[in-house]
């Protein structure tokens, strides 16, 4: 579990659950995960209507859907109208269109995770039976979460610059839909072998820092249950700044040895510095990823966002 929620979570919390959502509007990636989990998708949907709930689905064909399909749902309900919740069905990438469509709004997100890491619902110990997620769109408490915001695209938990997002921006997608994890595996291996050494003047609240590689972190998970940022926290309206301070091809293994080994924390050329607004003004156009996707390009501003999003937690079972 995320955390544990107490009265005054509760008393603040988006979406009260105890009568149970009905109408239920899904945002699905078809191309998201492999056949196991597309299979989750037509069982949480059997539950789903099995257990009285009304059910629309809405495939997405190209890049931009999700966020048309989720701002249309918003506009729906500020009528009084449209679904109770939204799903999003496939992977980070997906939740992050999802999340940019129904941020500022009243609407709940609650999620299917069928993409290659699935990072929120580790952040948040969403448990991927169908039935645990069944409960969860119907059931589970809507608690408002921070997001951040790099160039006026919103994240749910990381923005990073430096070599995972040289790795996202060259990543095949015809082969991470064929091989899932290996596909950022190949391309880590190509980014590592053409790695050049750089430095990033990056400045947080308005203090200059030097790092090789960087990762904003809003949550405590990075690519998957790795631990970049313990103390972060998604409903909390801080971002936790991880800097990989050393440049080099050589560096950057002992980093990553790091991170998959939980030892990151003791390298002396890592460290975390919070605030709210990080600027890297470099005008060379390099990749910022997102949530897992190219959202931004350098000169960028990351910052945490005016706006909150009622986001569906586990259900008690």
């Amino acid at each position: 579990m995320y955390r544990s929620l107490d009265d005054s979570d509760a008393d603040t919390a988006a979406g009260n659950p105890s009568a149970g959502r009905r109408r239920v509007l899904i945002i699905h990636n078809p191309n998201a995960g492999r056949r196991r989990r597309r299979h989750r998708l037509a069982t949480v949907i059997a539950e789903l209507e099995r257990a009285g709930a009304r059910v629309e689905l809405k495939p997405t064909a190209r890049a931009g859907d999700a966020i048309r399909y989720a701002h249309a749902a918003l506009a729906s309900a500020a009528l009084g109208e449209g679904p109770d919740v939204v799903v999003a069905a496939g992977g980070d990438g997906t939740v992050n269109e999802v999340v940019n469509g129904l941020a500022g709004g009243t609407l709940p997100l609650a999620l299917i995770p069928l993409g290659t890491a699935n990072v929120l619902a580790a952040e948040i110990g969403l448990d991927e039976r169908s039935d645990a997620l069944v409960r969860a769109i119907l059931h589970g408490l809507a608690v408002p979460i921070h997001l951040g915001e790099a160039n006026g695209r919103r994240f749910t938990l990381m923005a990073g610059i430096g070599l995972d997002a040289d790795v996202v921006a060259s990543v095949s997608q015809r082969l991470k839909r064929r091989t899932g994890k290996f596909a950022y595996a190949v391309a880590t291996l190509q980014r590592w072998l053409a790695y050049r050494r750089h430095r990033f003047l990056i400045e947080i609240d308005g203090v200059p820092h030097r790092a090789a590689a960087a990762v904003v972190a809003n949550g405590h998970y990075y690519a998957g249950r790795f631990v970049c940022a313990d103390k972060a926290r998604l409903t909390e309206p801080l971002l936790h700044v991880c800097l990989f301070e050393k440049p080099g091809r050589w560096q950057a293994v002992y980093y990553m040895l790091g991170l998959f080994g939980g030892f990151l924390p003791r390298l002396k050329s890592y460290r975390i510095v919070t605030g709210r607004e990080i600027a890297i003004l470099e005008d060379d156009a390099r990749p910022v990823q997102g949530d897992g996707d190219v959202i931004a390009r350098l000169p960028v501003r990351i910052r945490v966002a005016d706006e909150t999003l009622p986001l569906v937690m586990p259900a008690a079972g």
